[in-house]
């Protein structure tokens, strides 16, 4: 994205802050607008397209919060909002992240850091492009096949139900099985000869019941209609979020077929494979987007991430790690600093102590060897590539090549 062409909106009551921040922000090439309350601020994100915000949490009247809950609610959270507080807490930080903050920033903000979270949220902006049915076109995994497969069968089946939620991979899913010309029910209830003749002469060939079941219904009280609805070659499709729900509307049904989706996560060696093929897919649809590769640590954290409980959730992870890694390597850290973003992981080397007395009795230059040779080798064992290091160690990946050359350390 060209900064030239980027435009942050900073809203603080603070005028020092505004100012400040204002000209740090143009300096680096950013268009400026300032708003010293939520009214003018969303006067200006009426009146302009922004590509970011920062958003002070303590303000008079309306705070940053409330403001922020407003344009959530509806649904105007069109870019990245970056928190802004000095008196800061975990829990505000989550609680702006879960209505739709992008990131949080606590008062005094250091240049680098200010600079670092505005590039990370503007790359987390950029459209990658969603999942769809070319997925199970194009991956050989067994799992996605199968799921292929069965999906094919129950193309045969005129009453099929799945548990889950309407969510995009669910959508893909009835997409595959019956296309998206589809009738969609509010509640059984509604079900009648009226809707049934309507149906018919739309033209329609499917129907989806979409969480309306009422367990107090029996199914038989619409088996009639129901049977009519299959006898015109109108298929059925139940989605409902608890199985209880299908098994006991259904009760009665022989010729039903009940899917669930997230089967999957019974078995988490799943998620590495998975998540290697969504990446694959997402890289391949999005030629803007630079290459990217998993490493083993970031795949295990993947597997043992528990929040991870549906595709559609592990599908939202690998493109965030798409946008916000500026790396070519994904490693733990990647995943860690996207799942716990206000809980920075622990060095899980801390236990083991590394004596470095001896460096202290040798000559200069050899202790200065020594110490780069302990250092270097200790980043590369984390699985850092050339390029992840040249940027950790700040050294050009020429003059990096020579250094570990000199050194001995095979790469």
């Amino acid at each position: 994205m060209d900064k030239l062409k980027i435009k942050l909106l900073i809203v603080d009551d603070e005028k020092d802050i505004r100012d400040s921040l204002k000209d740090i922000l143009i300096d680096e090439g950013y268009e400026i607008y300032l708003a010293a309350n939520a009214l003018e601020a969303k006067k200006i994100k009426l009146s302009q397209t922004i590509d970011l915000i920062l958003l002070d949490i303590w303000m008079p009247d309306i705070d940053g919060l409330s403001l922020l809950k407003e344009w959530a609610s509806k649904n105007e959270i069109n870019c990245p909002v970056i928190m802004m507080s000095g008196h800061g807490t975990i829990d505000t930080a989550i609680e702006a992240t879960k209505i739709g903050a992008t990131n949080f920033l606590e008062k005094p903000i250091s240049l680098q850091k200010l600079l670092k979270t505005i590039s990370s949220s503007l790359k987390s902006s950029v459209e990658i492009k969603k999942l769809d049915k070319t997925f199970f076109e194009e991956c050989n995994l067994k799992f996605v096949k199968d799921i292929e497969a069965e999906i094919n069968h129950l193309k045969t089946i005129d009453l099929v139900a799945f548990v889950g939620n309407k969510t995009n991979f669910i959508e893909i899913l009835i997409s595959m099985l019956f296309s998206t010309n589809y009738y969609l029910v509010k509640k059984v209830s509604n079900i009648n000869n009226n809707l049934l003749n309507l149906i018919q002469t739309s033209g329609l060939k499917f129907i989806l019941f979409d969480n309306c079941l009422d367990t107090t219904i029996k199914y038989n009280d619409y088996k009639k209609i129901f049977n009519e609805l299959i006898a015109n070659k109108i298929k059925i499709i139940f989605l409902e979020k608890e199985r209880a729900t299908l098994d006991s509307f259904l009760i009665n049904e022989n010729n039903t077929i009940i899917f669930e989706t997230t089967k999957f996560l019974n078995d988490r060696d799943l998620i590495p494979d998975l998540s290697n093929a969504l990446l694959t897919f997402h890289l391949n649809k999005n030629p803007n987007v630079s290459f990217k590769v998993f490493d083993s640590s970031a795949l295990n954290t993947l597997r043992n991430t528990a929040e991870i409980k549906s595709m559609d959730r592990l599908n939202e992870i690998i493109i965030s790690l798409i946008k916000t890694s500026d790396a070519e390597l994904i490693d733990k850290d990647h995943v860690d600093n996207f799942i716990n973003p206000h809980n920075p992981s622990i060095n899980q080397n801390n236990n083991t102590e590394i004596k470095i007395d001896f460096l202290f009795e040798k000559p200069l230059k050899e202790s200065r060897d020594l110490f780069e040779t302990i250092y270097l080798k200790h980043h590369l064992s984390r699985n850092k590539s050339i390029t992840d290091l040249s940027k950790k160690t700040g050294i050009e990946r020429t003059h990096l090549y020579r250094k570990l050359k000199q050194l001995g350390i095979k790469v």
